[in-house]
């Protein structure tokens, strides 16, 4: 199994704020999960970060996730805009497409860890966890 990690879970699992719900944050404390953070995320939080919309810094999480073995870090490539939804929001479009390209390209089980309900209606009905 694979689990695509959105930006405000990760973000809230890192500031430990203990927003993130119960099955979401099972899966983050497993040291057995697979999980991938799609590069959109890092840029998000980049991007809030200098708003000061929240408290971490982008180097801190980059950190963090490079430290992690369960981590990927995987790239916005033409893989991703080519299997990318286009829905509402273009930062959960390219979220979706990442789940989407381990799914249907690569093969993987796939889940998403979002509150956002409507993501998982979006990307064709990839299954969210919260």
């Amino acid at each position: 199994m694979i689990y695509i990690v959105d930006t405000h879970t990760l973000v809230w699992f890192l500031e430990g704020q203990g927003k993130v719900g119960s099955q979401a944050l099972a899966v983050l404390r497993d040291p057995k999960q697979r999980l991938v953070i799609p590069s959109i995320v890092l840029g998000e939080i980049k991007y809030l970060a200098s708003r000061g919309r929240i408290s971490l810094a982008v180097d801190t999480v980059i950190e963090a996730v490079e430290n992690d073995p369960r981590c990927v870090i995987y790239p916005l490539d033409t893989q991703v805009i080519q299997a990318m939804p286009v829905i509402s929001d273009i930062h959960d479009g390219i979220i979706c497409g990442t789940a989407l390209l381990y799914q249907d390209v690569l093969r993987e089980t796939v889940k998403i860890l979002t509150r956002d309900k409507k993501i998982g209606k979006e990307a064709s009905g990839i299954e969210t966890v919260w």
